[in-house]
């Protein structure tokens, strides 16, 4: 076996056909990279782009996302479909990495915190950053594969797991990339065959949040909406009830556990 943090590029081009691979060395933001590479018409879906080492990754909200050398930082594209809204994309595209980061590691128990963060014990996994730009699906995806807590900046490594952790071992990036566009390229590819409210109901089974008192932020000047989450709705949307037992029905927003 070889590194396991490098991607063997010939084997990953030819397991993941139909999708075109783009990879550069280095990138600031895969998603912002593939906004630029549409724009221009240098980008057709499905594809990934991959970048070696990412040096300005995005989360949702304006937030930043660290990437050490045993991360996996790759945008998937696939064409959009009007069947499905664009807030539901990262909670299929967020089960999908879910269950691939539990078969390869044999952790059952990683979970879901809604929309798109992966979870395990409490420490974060993965974030996905999912964008509907120019005709087309962008589903960004930071995964620590082989990332060393203690590599991360020092207010992170409390915070953070990563598949090696899990499993014991080193993880090959390149077999877990293609899990990942086997997995979600026939979901997103053929929603019919994979029915959203059959998606909602996995999802609630490995949800982090189902239960749990939360604040939620929706927008940067918002009042945060403080309350018990009860689950999701068949739209996907995140329902909070407060103390005056008012449920909200929240599309997006930043969350806090309290």
């Amino acid at each position: 076996m070889g590194d396991p943090n490098a991607y063997n590029l010939r084997r990953l081009r030819e397991s993941v056909r139909p999708l075109r691979v783009h990879f550069f060395p280095r990138l600031g933001s895969t998603n912002d990279h593939a906004e630029r590479m549409r724009r221009r018409g240098e980008l057709f879906a499905p594809a990934v782009v991959l970048t070696g080492k990412q040096l300005a990754g995005r989360g949702r909200d304006g937030n930043t996302w660290w990437s050490g050398v045993g991360s996996l930082t790759a945008t998937l594209v696939f064409p959009a479909n009007d069947r499905c809204s664009a807030h539901q994309v990262p909670l299929i595209a967020g089960l999908a990495v879910r269950n691939v980061v539990a078969e390869l590691t044999g952790k059952s128990s990683v979970e879901l915190k809604w929309p798109n963060d992966l979870l395990y014990r409490g420490r974060k996994i993965a974030g996905l950053l999912c964008e509907r730009v120019r005709g087309v699906d962008l589903v960004g995806i930071g995964l620590n594969v082989n990332v060393s807590p203690a590599d991360a900046p020092p207010d992170l490594r409390p915070m953070i797991a990563s598949m090696s952790q899990l499993s014991g071992r080193a993880c090959d990036k390149t077999d877990v990339l293609v899990a990942i566009v086997r997995r979600l390229h026939p979901v997103l590819a053929r929603r019919d065959e994979h029915p959203f409210p059959a998606i909602l109901r996995e999802y609630d089974r490995h949800h982090a949040l189902r239960g749990r008192r939360v604040s939620v932020t929706t927008h940067r000047d918002a009042r945060p909406i403080r309350g018990k989450v009860q689950g999701l709705d068949a739209m996907g949307r995140l329902l909070v009830r407060d103390g005056a037992r008012r449920q909200f029905r929240i599309v997006a927003g930043h969350v806090q556990v309290r």
